[in-house]
């Protein structure tokens, strides 16, 4: 499972990505005044890929800032009163679970990520006390995807509705072992495009395992772990 990651990439080099495979993205609304180095965490909101039409995705996309733990299309109580933990949907149940598989067939997406962070113990750790972060990059550091679904609902205290996101996770990795026995599913612009092909492998294409040598991991002792507010504040 993974709860905290970091898109350090601005709007406008996402769309160039998809601009050089001559695919239009569209932004529907403006970029968040978020920090780019700041960690993004359940409830924020943060950029969401989707296709324009569903079943021709290569058509067109569109991306927004949007709430990221997911509440499905048909809870009716407020935002607060939905208890599932739904930032992550599990690989092996995603298309049968009534939380996902809905979304799963219909409403997949796009999650742009630069690196996501892991927490472990460290000897001797106390509750209380901070963790161990460590953050996962890959080899030549690029901008790649989570693969991602969201749905629409209608909360009962959002007279809007709401639009919210969760990414999958399948099994864990040799690089990550020691971490997690997750790893979420990171893909290419390639492989994300081909995730968003309704009629194409979908949740098959993260049956295995990341091979050794995917994910680089970068340890950050606890005494160096500092929020986005105590970095910018140092002189």
């Amino acid at each position: 499972m993974s709860n905290e990651y970091r898109c350090n990439a601005a709007r406008d080099a996402v769309a160039t990505q998809f601009a050089q495979l001559e695919i239009p993205l569209r932004w529907t609304d403006t970029a968040s005044p978020r920090p780019i180095d700041e960690p993004i965490k359940p409830t924020d909101r943060a950029t969401m890929i989707r296709p324009i039409d569903p079943e021709i995705p290569r058509a067109g996309l569109e991306g927004a800032d949007v709430r990221w733990w997911m509440v499905p299309y048909f809870h009716k109580g407020d935002v607060r009163s939905w208890k599932m933990m739904s930032t992550n949907a599990p690989l092996e149940t995603v298309d049968t679970s009534p939380t996902f598989r809905e979304a799963y067939k219909r409403r997949r997406a796009l999650i742009p990520t630069t690196s996501f962070i892991e927490y472990a113990e460290p000897p001797g750790w106390k509750k209380g006390r901070p963790k161990t972060r460590h953050e996962i990059t890959w080899p030549g550091g690029e901008i790649r995807y989570f693969a991602g679904l969201w749905d629409q609902s209608s909360p009962s205290d959002m007279a809007d509705g709401l639009t919210s996101f969760c990414f999958i996770t399948g099994p864990g990795c040799p690089d990550l072992a020691p971490i997690h026995d997750r790893t979420p599913a990171i893909l290419t612009l390639e492989q994300g495009l081909a995730w968003l092909d309704l009629d194409g492998a979908g949740k098959a294409a993260f049956s295995e395992p990341a091979p050794a040598g995917a994910y680089t991991v970068t340890v950050s002792p606890r005494e160096q772990i500092m929020s986005a507010a105590m970095r910018r504040a140092l002189p």
